[in-house]
């Protein structure tokens, strides 16, 4: 059976803090939003995916457009074409959305932290939602 020395144990714990310490200065990925559908599209209605080389990070989510256009577009008026409230679900104040449950209302993008979530807001979407 092998001794730890103090040296190695020192030496253990140095390497796990840089290591550690490393991990937590990368970057977390963004978050694939809305399925990858166009989100000036879909504020529009229209469901079209959009093209992975043609895309944007914003506030943790990354965002595909079909076209440059609406890439632009995003980029100019990021507060009416991503995701609302902080990606916070309208249903349950403070918790954080599914970008993969999502609707559009009043060509706006929401996401919900559940399925009931999701049914409940489009029941009355005035309740969640200040005109």
């Amino acid at each position: 059976m092998r001794k730890i020395t103090f040296i190695g144990l020192l030496l253990m714990v140095v390497a796990v803090g840089f290591s550690s310490n490393a991990f937590a200065q990368t970057k977390p990925e963004s978050l694939l939003a809305i399925k990858g559908f166009d989100p000036v599209l879909l504020a529009q209605g229209k469901e079209q995916k959009g093209d992975e080389k043609i895309s944007v990070d914003h506030k943790g989510f990354k965002y595909l457009f079909a076209s440059a256009e609406n890439k632009a577009a995003f980029e100019k008026e990021p507060k009416r074409y991503g995701i609302q409230m902080e990606g916070e679900c309208p249903v349950v104040p403070g918790a954080e959305g599914n970008p993969e449950l999502f609707t559009v209302y009043n060509e706006r993008i929401y996401i919900f932290a559940s399925e009931e979530c999701l049914t409940n807001f489009k029941a009355d979407p005035k309740r969640y939602v200040n005109p």
